[in-house]
């Protein structure tokens, strides 16, 4: 994630974390495709969590900023879709 998007998001405890249970099968695959480019399993996952969760900001600011008439008032943007204009 880019450092100006953190920049816009709430600030976060330092232990912050995120734990769930997968199968050996599906840790397996995340393992051998982070060695493949060299990551850990931690940085692979959270780079793909962060790539999906961009994405869909993007998609969604894009659906709203899509249906919002022409002649909505700049102030009262939906907060994605500000976040998302401020980055482009």
């Amino acid at each position: 994630m880019s450092e100006s998007v953190r920049q816009d998001l709430p600030a976060t405890q330092a232990d912050d974390h995120i734990a769930f249970r997968i199968s050996a099968e599906q840790i397996l695959v995340i393992r051998k495709a982070a060695e493949l480019i060299g990551w850990t399993v931690t940085d692979y996952v959270l780079s793909t969590a962060l790539d999906r969760a961009e994405r869909d900001l993007y998609e969604h600011a894009a659906a709203v900023e899509a249906a919002a008439p022409a002649d909505t008032d700049p102030d009262s943007t939906d907060p994605y879709v500000a976040l998302l204009l401020a980055l482009t």
